[in-house]
């Protein structure tokens, strides 16, 4: 039926025609919807009257238009006729239209007709026949699910993690000595932040154990070991242009009680505000409050979150901010724990959320446990609905850590560049990534990126040089 012309209704030799024609709707444009009007014409019974109720003024609608909201669109036609007939039926068959692209997520279109006849016993049986066609389409939040951007965009941070002062940190929270320097000749740190950046990387995560740093609760820095920590901060500074990262490797956690939640959250703050006040003139230093918190309230959480963010802002207004959820900060579980209303609700002191971005992790594996080499996805799945719902949200987010094996049986070289690619396509809105992990790493670990020193030039381990420079 489509919105048929009157000229078209008119022209139908039979009322049957109409009945079994009602339409499969799928998207259009919002807009205004009113009673057209009754029409009467002659068919083989004397008098057939319809009423249409419609979106008017008629549109062509496809698969490809932007949804606006929920459409709902309800068709009703009403025949009154005298027939020798008998009729009774009632059918309700269903329609389902698909569409999909390779920037949306699926969305899908139903379309339930209803068609009941009822019939008077009576020498003149006039059979009342009405149809009701509904049609309802899910919600979207927003009005384009296309990026904001062409694809290829690029992405503003691009690099690796350089790992090594948070050796000996653990998941509940305690940092037992000794870390491994990214400083020693034999790793050279420094090394290799320049030969990453000769490639075309510009950002390095640079991870540190919160007892490392300062090894009383809410004491001050250690002299010796954040003055190491500083030294490798300083060679990511020296790289014209280049961005780095402070990260606090302790899962939310001091020596097992989780921050707010089962300690003051004092230390945690203070702890911030001095890392910047040490930072503020060097607005190319970007401060990742947390590395994967979990186990934990996320009310709570988000609560003490805001309360970092408005103690660093009146020192460090406009640097970088990177929020992590909890669930690790996993991107799987972005959506479903709640992580992305909670951290969206979190704000500068003056209102906006300028330079707030959301930290993300996501692993390769089974599971998305970051505990095996082997790479069974390329979590496109994953990323689709984090990317169209930080678009419609007008958020961006940054993929901190992600990796897999470097053997051709890993399979990770295929997948890992399956989900950069994507990730690319999307940059508008997922804005960067640091790959997990160089540093102190050597080819014993799972997800070694360290690049080997055969001499000039460095060597990049087989899954950097595949899937992890991009222009």
């Amino acid at each position: 039926y489509q919105c048929m012309k009157l000229e078209d209704i008119y022209a139908q030799p039979a009322i049957s025609f109409i009945l079994t024609s009602l339409p499969t709707f799928t998207f259009g444009t919002v807009k205004p919807t009113k009673t057209i009007g009754t029409l009467t014409f002659s068919t083989p019974c004397p008098t057939v009257t319809v009423t249409t109720t419609k979106t008017q003024p008629p549109v062509t609608v496809t698969t490809t238009t932007s949804l606006l909201g929920t459409i709902t669109l309800v068709k009703t036609l009403t025949v009154t006729q005298s027939c020798s007939s008998t009729i009774q039926t009632t059918t309700t068959p269903t329609t389902t239209t698909t569409k999909s692209s390779t920037t949306t997520p699926t969305q899908t279109t139903q379309t339930t007709q209803t068609t009941q006849t009822t019939q008077s016993p009576s020498t003149t049986k006039t059979p009342t026949t009405t149809t009701t066609a509904t049609t309802t389409t899910s919600t979207l939040p927003c009005q384009s699910l296309q990026p904001e951007y062409p694809a290829g965009k690029n992405f503003t941070y691009k690099g690796v993690n350089i790992a090594g002062f948070e050796f000996g940190c653990k998941q509940d929270g305690t940092c037992t000595p000794p870390y491994s320097s990214p400083l020693d000749q034999k790793v050279d740190g420094c090394g290799q932040m320049k030969w990453f950046y000769s490639r075309g990387m510009n950002t390095f995560r640079l991870p540190i154990g919160w007892q490392y740093a300062t090894p009383t609760l809410g004491g001050s820095f250690d002299p010796t070991n954040w003055g190491s920590y500083n030294k490798l901060m300083q060679c990511c500074l020296a790289l014209p242009g280049a961005y780095c990262v402070v990260d606090i490797h302790n899962w939310a956690r001091w020596n097992g009680a989780i921050i707010g939640q089962g300690m003051s959250d004092g230390p945690y703050i203070q702890l911030w505000q001095m890392i910047a006040s040490y930072y503020a003139s060097e607005p190319r230093v970007i401060f990742g409050l947390m590395n994967e918190p979990w186990k934990l309230s996320l009310s709570a959480w988000a609560t003490t979150l805001q309360r970092v963010v408005n103690a660093i802002r009146p020192i460090a207004p406009r640097h970088v901010i990177l929020l992590p959820g909890i669930e690790y900060a996993h991107a799987d579980t972005f959506l479903s724990s709640g992580t992305a209303a909670a951290l969206d609700a979190i704000i500068n002191p003056d209102g906006t959320k300028n330079n707030l971005l959301f930290d993300l992790h996501q692993w390769l594996d089974k599971g998305n446990l970051g505990t095996s080499s082997v790479c069974v996805t390329n979590n496109i799945a994953v990323f689709t609905p984090v990317v169209n719902w930080l678009r419609c949200n007008k958020r961006k987010a940054f993929l901190s850590a992600t990796g897999g094996g470097n053997a051709v049986s890993d399979n990770c070289m295929t997948f890992m560049c399956q989900q950069m690619n994507y990730l690319f396509s999307n940059s508008d809105v997922i804005v960067g990534y640091t790959g997990w992990a160089a540093g102190s790493y050597d080819t014993t670990y799972i997800y070694d990126e360290t690049p080997m020193w055969t001499g000039t030039p460095w060597v990049d381990t087989p899954l950097v040089a595949s899937c992890m420079y991009w222009p």
